[in-house]
This record gives C-alpha cells, sequence and structure tokens, in this order.
C-alpha cells in the first residue's frame, strides 16, 4: 500500500477524554501546507480500544464536516474508567492511505465541557470584535477567534493530567470558567500585533494579573477525596536542593 510523503500535522494537542454513558463526537483534526490549513479527508474510519484489548469501536467510517474527520461515540454505563484506552484514525488524504493516527485516550465519569464563546470574550473586551487576525480563517476554520477558546480549553485538559492525576476520577472543576475566559482573553490579545507602547500590550499586563487572580480559585475535586477538599489547578513545583550538583 502506498503512502503520501507529505508530512500532515495531527491537530489535536492533548488526549481525548470521553464520558461514560453519554453520546459525544470525537474529532480528527489534520493540517497541512504553509498556512496550517484544515485538510479534509476523502474517506476513513476510526476504532475506539479498550484497556483489555477489546474494541468499542471497530472501524466504524468516519464523516466528514467541515473539513474534519468524525465519529459519535457511546459508552455505555458499564463501560470501565481510567486509562488505557486508544483511539485509531485511518484516513485517506489526497487520494492515499495515510498511516493510522493513534491517540490516547481516558474514560471519564464527568468531563469539564468548554463554557466560553466568542461573546463572552466581547464582552469583557469589546474591542476584540474588530480586530481578529486577518489570516484567522486561513489557520483555522474561519470561526474567529475559536482557535484560542480551544486552546485554552486544552490547557485546562493538560493541567487534569499534569502530575499523575486521575481525570476518569474528577468530580468538580471550581473556578474554571473564569479561568477559561481569561486564559482566552490572553491568547487573544497576544495574537493582534502592537508595539511595547501600545494599548494591547498594556492589555496583555492586566490580563497576566488576572490570570493570577483566576489560577488561585481554580481548583479540582475528585471522587477518591473528600467533597470539601480542593486541589489547586496549578502542577505542583518541584525545587532542587541549592548549590551546583558536583561533578566527579
Amino acid at each position: 500500500m502506498a503512502f503520501r510523503q507529505q508530512t500532515y500535522a495531527w491537530g489535536r494537542p492533548v488526549p481525548y477524554l470521553l464520558e461514560r454513558g453519554a453520546t459525544q463526537t470525537i474529532q480528527a483534526p489534520v493540517r497541512y501546507g504553509a498556512a496550517g490549513g484544515l485538510i479534509a479527508p476523502d474517506s476513513g474510519t476510526v476504532s475506539v480500544q479498550r484497556p483489555d484489548g477489546t474494541y468499542l469501536v471497530d472501524a466504524q467510517a468516519v464523516t466528514i464536516s467541515g473539513s474534519i474527520a468524525q465519529y459519535d461515540v457511546s459508552p455505555g454505563t458499564t463501560e470501565t474508567l481510567g486509562e488505557g484506552w486508544t483511539v485509531y484514525w485511518d484516513l485517506t488524504l489526497g487520494g492515499a492511505a495515510y498511516p493510522t493516527f493513534r491517540t490516547t485516550a481516558y474514560l471519564c465519569q464527568y468531563v469539564p465541557p468548554n463554557l466560553i464563546s466568542a461573546n463572552d470574550l466581547y464582552s469583557r473586551r469589546p474591542e476584540l470584535e474588530s480586530r481578529i487576525p486577518q489570516k484567522q480563517g486561513e489557520r483555522g476554520d474561519n470561526t474567529g477567534w475559536q482557535p484560542q477558546i480551544d486552546e485554552a480549553y486544552y490547557e485546562l485538559i493538560q493541567r487534569l493530567l499534569d502530575d499523575g492525576r486521575r481525570p476518569w476520577t474528577i468530580r468538580e472543576v471550581t473556578g474554571y470558567r473564569s479561568w477559561l475566559l481569561t486564559r482566552s482573553l490572553q491568547l487573544c490579545v497576544q495574537a493582534i500585533p502592537g508595539g511595547l507602547d501600545s494599548s494591547w500590550a498594556q492589555a496583555s499586563k492586566d490580563l497576566a494579573f488576572e490570570l493570577r487572580s483566576a489560577e488561585a480559585r481554580l481548583r479540582f475535586n475528585y471522587d477518591h477525596e473528600s467533597p470539601t477538599q480542593r486541589r489547586g489547578g496549578a502542577p505542583v513545583i518541584r525545587l532542587s536542593p541549592t548549590g551546583r550538583p558536583l561533578w566527579r
């Protein structure tokens, strides 16, 4: 079987968090070229493998929507929570089969949704509505600031995975809407060209302080812990011993 020589970029930077007992759409964004535009597959299949090696979804045909391959998956209420799940995408791109995109997945009892929309951004900073980067549509799917909102949400998911935390036992995330909104605004402002003395530079400084405040309110609570216990949202900081290491 022939494979294309082009190197396509996998557009999802974090593993999938699947929610048990719910129907959800998983997507396979693939990008290519100088502009980083989405590449619509010709066709393809998806498989979702359980930790024991059996398949919840076995080589089912994907649908193409907005240049993205996607599939609706529904893990049953008796499926095993935790790690060890894997999603396989076998796609045909540009008329040729491409090597399998393999992505880690976790089956969770609860997955915090993305609560931020463009209207939420404009309510805090109305000037953003007229300052969408000129090439936003080329790099994304012409939905304005959505790439920045998605990136902030991906950062939240990564925090759930940092330091060995178990996202499948998450009970509640406190203060995450404020964190998501502030981080999204920060990414939007950073995407706008401006000098060091511009109003956007000052906005970037203001948002840096606002994000610190939001960080202090971001808390995670897990099923295996007391309902009154809240873990900080920032990764654990590990301090090294003072002094320089001795080389012998």
